[in-house]
């Protein structure tokens, strides 16, 4: 996958992304992204990225797919789905200082507000051929919202959530179509937060939550007595992605698997690592994770011929100082701790691979235990036995949507010796767990493939 810029194009697509404002041929209906990227070196959001993309063209297969605010800068993302690579445009919206950037937030909304006063063609035009971004926005008439998987929620700062609230009105008040991906909702701290939730949620054509709590939270927070059409269960979207080979696969990795008798992935969370944001508890957990984590590898590589592979899945571009978030750091330390005492028998994913890159490498895997939600699903899509160790909810909601939240080992509420007995007992029924796993998947991906039948953009 390679970033362009815009002068790099892709042939059929206008200049200014606006279509047919410009008289380009359109080739499908334009869609656009919200909540989604590629650039943020957590591979769980570019899970959910390219996932949303298979969504969008397995209803409309020549769909043209803008990834909103995504950036910030404009360009182009190739992204490689089989034998077909698609071009998806970046258009970046932005709260800087330099308000007269054309995608500056304050521009586009002037010109949204003008347009929602004064929904007049001939205005739409003039203001289209001058504002490309704008020319996106009228061009197109679905926006979809993955808001990150877990970000519809003020957890993560009242700043952050106000900022994506302001994006998704401007398509709103455009009277555009929004349908809100299989997602968490909340929790929300504060009242103006819940408001504003309240006011996305209640505008939105369709709301997925991808787990069954979520259902009622959502209903409860809209408050109207009709607002179960509009509100349905779906998996996760990451169960849709793909596995790629990559081109350059570590080494180590290519003989892990000659004279083991199993494979064992392990994903160690930087966050959890390295103490998280702030550096203390603030998920509230009842074990020290680094123990845990010795622990785990400690009892796993008392079996034998058992191999732990430690996989990475969130690496950092320039976001956090430190190692905040790095789990390549964090799964370093720990081979670099403890493969000494058992040499030849733990392994580090090293390479820089990308969503599906590494879901090929975590399937290499006879078990797998992860600490990042979509390292798990990475493995259970492939029918794969997983154990969540988990710091938040949104890991019980999600494997409970698919048989399986008896594989969820929640640090808030556990400790070790009952997380330990979880890992054991899951990874001594590994063959009947995969058993029901292939059971499960083909109606799980068959779902989220469906997530848009039945509308028209």
């Amino acid at each position: 996958m390679t970033e362009q810029t815009l002068s790099e194009r892709p042939l059929g697509i206008a200049a200014n992304g606006t279509g047919s404002h410009l008289g380009a041929q359109k080739q499908g209906p334009c869609v656009c992204l919200l909540g989604a990227s590629f650039d943020t070196g957590n591979l769980g959001v570019s899970a959910l990225a390219e996932s949303s993309v298979r969504c969008i063209l397995a209803r409309w297969p020549e769909a043209r797919v803008v990834l909103l605010a995504s950036s910030r800068e404009q360009g182009w993302h190739q992204l490689s789905l089989g034998d077909r690579t698609v071009a998806l445009q970046k258009a970046p919206i932005r709260f800087c200082r330099n308000v007269l950037l054309a995608h500056h937030y304050g521009v586009l909304f002037l010109c949204v507000l003008a347009l929602w006063a004064f929904p007049f063609d001939g205005l739409k035009r003039y203001l289209a051929g001058r504002n490309a971004t704008l020319g996106l926005l009228l061009d197109s008439r679905l926006f979809v919202d993955i808001s990150g998987g877990d970000s519809f929620s003020d957890i993560y700062g009242v700043r952050r959530f106000i900022l994506a609230f302001l994006i998704r009105m401007l398509p709103l008040m455009l009277r555009k179509d929004l349908v809100l991906f299989p997602q968490t909702y909340g929790p929300f701290k504060r009242a103006m937060s819940r408001s504003m939730a309240r006011w996305v949620l209640r505008r939105a054509k369709r709301i997925y939550s991808r787990d069954q709590a979520g259902l009622d939270y959502v209903r409860d927070l809209i408050g109207r007595p009709d607002v179960g059409r509009a509100v349905e269960f779906a998996p996760d979207v990451a169960f849709l992605l793909e596995p790629r080979k990559p081109s350059g696969l570590d080494a180590d990795l290519e003989a892990i698997r000659n004279g083991a008798s199993a494979v064992v992935g392990l994903n160690v969370s930087g966050l959890i690592y390295y103490g998280g944001y702030r550096g203390g508890n603030e998920f509230g957990l009842r074990v020290p994770y680094k123990e845990l984590v010795d622990a785990i590898v400690e009892r796993l590589l008392q079996k034998d011929g058992v191999r732990i592979l430690l996989v990475p899945h969130v690496i950092p571009v320039g976001v956090y100082k430190g190692d905040i978030e790095n789990d390549r750091a964090a799964c370093l330390d720990v081979h670099r701790r403890l493969s000494v005492r058992y040499p030849g028998r733990l392994f580090v994913a090293e390479g820089t691979y990308d969503q599906g890159e590494v879901k090929y490498v975590i399937g290499l895997c006879d078990f797998f235990i992860g600490t990042r939600m979509h390292s798990c699903i990475a493995a259970l899509s492939q029918c794969i036995p997983a154990v969540g160790v988990a710091y938040s909810k949104k890991f019980e909601g999600v494997f409970e949507t698919i048989g399986a939240g008896d594989l969820v080992a929640d640090m808030r509420s556990l400790d070790a010796d009952d997380i330990l007995g979880i890992i054991e007992t899951a990874y001594l029924s590994r063959g009947s767990i995969a058993d029901r796993l292939r059971e499960t998947m083909p109606e799980v991906r068959r779902k989220v493939s469906n997530l848009l039948e039945g509308l028209d953009p």
